[in-house]
């Protein structure tokens, strides 16, 4: 079984050092930190993502198919966000609880209740905490990208620089862990209308950035369909806690609400759903309960997939589905 004592006892400081060890092999353009967060030219490329693919706006109403004929797909997603020097001491402190605390006791509820979660990350914690992604891609859970940090939004930097900052999340992400991000949220959903070429010419199987719909849908980027996987937006700590401090039950309630009204519609169009979990928030000890209590909900019912969305993404694709 995971322990968090008996890992961090075992790698001690060695896991620092490794880590700094696979960022100097790195070539010298990108060891250097980057400054993604200053002295930039800021813009405003965020009006100019009302230039959408058609496909964002389709209709689905033709049911669909989960693997074991499923009423519902259900995965767990954890925004494990860190900010960088750029920002003032009080915001760093309150996200790097992320890698010292948060990720350690969400990974251990994980492991105990047998699930995987899908980790979105920000890649400035290969930097500073890489132990926490090489324990992540030991236990076969999901790394996805998340931005450099929280604190990087893609819309006021020039597209060479969003390129770059896309480039350089999958690539610090990989060279510490060893796997190769496919799924992508961006950083409150702050996406350019080139968000989705410069993700697919970096793999992208499925992104987050477009929650219009209860289910996945694909768009066709370069050639290539795209799984848009929506972001949970009502049982989501950011909105029940992160601004309001509401108790966790809330955040408890807001999913069985939502699990309940989908997994009745799951009997003649299958549905799918998610919670998700900021690594600075619903992970200190308060909502340790809460997300256990969600988690062992789900498998008291029949015919639920647990899952991932890499894998969502996957069948999505295979079946072929728009």
């Amino acid at each position: 079984m995971f322990s968090r004592r008996g890992f961090l006892k075992n790698v001690g400081m060695a896991g620092a050092a490794l880590g700094a060890a696979h960022l100097s092999s790195a070539p010298a353009q990108a060891q250097a930190q980057p400054s993604f967060d200053v002295n930039y030219q800021r813009l405003n490329r965020a009006e100019l993502n009302t230039e959408l693919a058609e496909e964002h706006f389709r209709i689905r109403r033709q049911p669909i198919q989960w693997p074991n004929n499923a009423r519902i797909a259900v995965w767990w997603a954890v925004d494990y966000e860190v900010m960088t020097d750029n920002t003032n001491s009080g915001r760093i402190a309150t996200y790097d609880y992320s890698g010292k605390a948060g990720f350690w006791r969400l990974l251990e509820i994980a492991e105990e209740e047998g699930v995987k979660f899908c980790w979105y990350t920000n890649a400035v914690a290969a930097t500073r905490f890489p132990e926490t992604l090489r324990e992540l891609a030991r236990l076969g859970h999901e790394i996805d990208g998340h931005g450099w940090s929280n604190a990087t939004s893609l819309t006021v930097v020039s597209s060479e620089l969003e390129r770059e900052i896309i480039r350089r999340t999958f690539g610090d992400i990989e060279r510490v862990s060893g796997v190769r991000p496919t799924g992508w949220l961006g950083t409150g959903w702050n996406t350019s209308n080139r968000t989705l070429e410069f993700m697919e010419e970096e793999g992208l199987l499925w992104s987050g950035d477009y929650p219009v719909d209860d289910l996945p849908y694909t768009v066709p980027v370069n050639g290539r369909k795209i799984v848009m996987i929506p972001y949970m937006r009502d049982a989501n700590d950011i909105q029940t806690y992160g601004a309001h401090r509401h108790p966790a039950q809330l955040w408890v309630d807001n999913f069985k609400a939502g699990f309940d009204a989908l997994y009745e519609e799951g009997k003649t169009y299958p549905q799918a759903t998610g919670a998700a979990m900021h690594s600075y928030l619903l992970a200190h000890p308060f909502g340790k309960k809460a997300i256990r209590e969600v988690i062992r909900y789900t498998k008291g019912f029949p015919d639920v997939w647990q899952t991932t969305e890499n894998e969502v993404a996957k069948w999505w694709l295979q079946q072929n589905y728009d």
